[in-house]
């Protein structure tokens, strides 16, 4: 495509292959990075796909997503219940931290009554905020269980990631430009 758009030369893969070899021009493969030893977390993933519930507050989905403003990021973290498909809890934050999480969470279970959260199951991805112990140990002293999606399956959360589609879809690339404030009222 280089040789074509600057030189107006037409040319196959095969033949490039060649002058290649011939002219000692090889291509920079990228080497594998080889990160740290992964952490297995021994939550269960409790909802196994499942998104049927037969009354509110039995299954959250909840995750943290990006809004795109002219002034920079914000950051959204969303509570959905998979009963009703409404938005039970959600925080806005322009940092990406544990802060931003927990505070989504007292916001929604503060609404539970205490002896309907033993049936309550929150489920996450396995990001960063969903596995500290800062976030483990608020369910666990709200008597909420707590429930992970495995490794890069992204559809076992497919709920919350679904509503963040249609908000960024349907609200926030309508309306482009937009400040941060402006974003925060949305």
């Amino acid at each position: 495509m280089v040789l074509k758009r600057k030189y107006g030369l037409i040319t196959s893969n095969k033949t490039v292959h060649r002058y290649m070899k011939v002219l000692g021009i090889r291509s920079v493969i990228r080497i594998k990075r080889k990160y740290g030893p992964v952490k297995t977390h021994f939550t269960p993933n409790l909802i196994q796909r499942d998104f049927t519930t037969t009354g509110p507050n039995q299954k959250w989905s909840v995750d943290v997503t990006y809004l795109n403003s002219k002034d920079g990021v914000e950051y959204l973290c969303a509570i959905k219940d998979m009963f009703d498909k409404t938005i039970v809890a959600h925080h806005i934050s322009n940092k990406n931290d544990n802060q931003l999480v927990l505070a989504a969470v007292d916001d929604a279970i503060a609404h539970v009554p205490l002896g309907s959260r033993l049936d309550l199951i929150i489920h996450s991805d396995q990001g960063s905020q969903f596995v500290s112990g800062d976030y483990t140990q608020k369910l666990k002293s709200a008597s909420v269980q707590r429930s992970l999606s495995y490794k890069g399956t992204c559809v076992d959360n497919s709920p919350i990631e679904s509503f963040f589609s249609a908000l960024k879809s349907e609200c926030l690339r309508l309306r482009r430009g937009r400040s941060r404030q402006q974003t925060r009222q949305l």
